[in-house]
């Protein structure tokens, strides 16, 4: 590769940065490693990366709060969570956070080199195309009937489902946006204060979270009310779906 992609490791297990550092800089890529999540985030202040990987369970900020710092000043940084503690619970948290990855210690080279060449390409670009045989009895595609343009009627009824239920769904997330605004400025606010007064991080942290707690518990319904509303035009078009297909059952039978 012509320029060099970089990648920052936060891992408090010096052989783990050791084996990121070997693996993907024999690959091309320039590696830098750091200890700790503050660690991590000051080199972030003065470097840019294509993609970062993270451990959960360190001293001080765990892999969570950094990945959630790291997606409030970068959201486009690819982050993946790297853990010998993984639960369902921390892969849930890593997603809503916005993680990109989640993988699970040991990791072979092979690993390695795969989780961030994915992470940094994006999972699309490297789905290998489906070249898979229909099986005899499966029916085939109506070629002649999608080159003429003809829209079937399960596109029609999915079209006409979703025409119905997006502006009730759209409705409960604009309610919703100055409860989530709230929040995400008191976010930058306690981020700002944090730097300023390192002494009083976790308090600020707490604040913070609070402030995370009310956006949501006033969003919360808003946003139900929208999904709520929507539901039967969401119904509709499940049942015209499940009717024209046993329609076109009933007619590739005869």
């Amino acid at each position: 590769m012509n320029t060099k992609l970089k990648v920052l490791v936060i891992d408090d297990d010096a052989v783990v940065n050791r084996s990121f550092d070997r693996v993907l800089t024999s690959k091309g890529y320039e590696v830098v490693t750091a200890l700790s999540g503050e660690e991590g985030l000051n080199t972030m202040n003065e470097n840019e990366f294509d993609v970062v990987f993270t451990d959960i369970k360190m001293p001080g900020m765990d892999g969570l709060e950094v990945t959630e710092s790291i997606k409030a000043r970068c959201p486009w940084t690819p982050v993946v969570v790297i853990t010998g503690y993984g639960t369902e619970e921390n892969e849930s948290r890593a997603s809503v956070l916005g993680a990109n990855g989640f993988v699970r210690k040991p990791l072979t080279p092979e690993m390695i080199e795969n989780i961030t060449l994915k992470a940094v390409s994006g999972a699309e670009e490297h789905v290998a195309p489906d070249t898979t045989v229909p099986a005899a009895n499966e029916p085939e595609i109506n070629t002649a009937e999608e080159k003429s343009g003809t829209v079937r009627p399960r596109s029609i009824s999915k079209t006409i489902g979703m025409f119905l239920a997006a502006p009730w769904i759209a409705l409960g997330y604009v309610i919703a946006l100055p409860f989530i605004g709230f929040y995400l400025v008191a976010k930058l606010a306690i981020q700002v204060l944090a730097k300023k007064h390192p002494a009083k991080s976790g308090v600020l942290r707490a604040v913070g979270l609070f402030a995370r707690n009310v956006g949501l518990f006033f969003a919360a319904p808003f946003i139900a009310l929208g999904y709520v509303i929507a539901l039967p035009f969401v119904g509709f078009f499940m049942f015209a779906k499940l009717a024209l297909e046993a329609r076109a059952n009933r007619h590739a039978a005869a």
